[in-house]
């Protein structure tokens, strides 16, 4: 898969590769490393943390290496875009330019788009429309299925129902 990035990515300039933690951590690794070789010159791969407001945070020293430079920002897959509109946000916080975002898989063509992100360039590796629905209109919510709590985000879901 970051070989796959690095492809579809190869055209911009490109100093670092960022993403968010924890599923986004082996993408930006990975990416960097495949866009390094395509290059000839090195890529940094770096991730963002939640910090305690929800927002994301480059730690570690990462803002240093962001700093000034252009990024590229992906991420695993977007439902609302939420996650990695925090990621771009946090680059631009620290100083860096955000010159393209990639995802592996956009879910919702209608929703997330470039300008829902606010950046110049997105890109989605596959699409998969997958219809998300609220609590009220949910048939499986209405008919006592259980939410799944070992994937995704049913856990932090039914915490906030409690």
């Amino acid at each position: 898969v970051g070989k796959l990035f690095a492809e579809a990515f190869n055209d911009l300039d490109i100093d670092v590769v960022a993403a968010p933690a924890l599923g986004g951590i082996i993408l930006s690794q990975w990416t960097a490393h495949h866009l390094t070789q395509l290059k000839g010159k090195e890529i940094l791969g770096v991730y963002t943390e939640k910090g305690p407001d929800k927002t994301m945070l480059f730690t570690r020293g990462y803002d240093q290496l962001v700093a000034g430079k252009k990024v590229l920002v992906i991420e695993d897959l977007t439902s609302t875009g939420g996650s990695v509109k925090k990621v771009v946000e946090a680059v631009r916080t620290v100083g860096g330019e955000v010159v393209a975002v990639g995802v592996m898989v956009n879910r919702d063509t209608k929703l997330v788009t470039k300008e829902s992100i606010g950046v110049s360039d997105f890109r989605a590796l596959g699409v998969m429309e997958i219809v998300s629905y609220e609590e009220a209109e949910c048939e499986l919510c209405k008919n006592g299925v259980p939410i799944n709590i070992t994937a995704g985000h049913g856990k932090k879901y039914l915490e906030a129902r409690s």
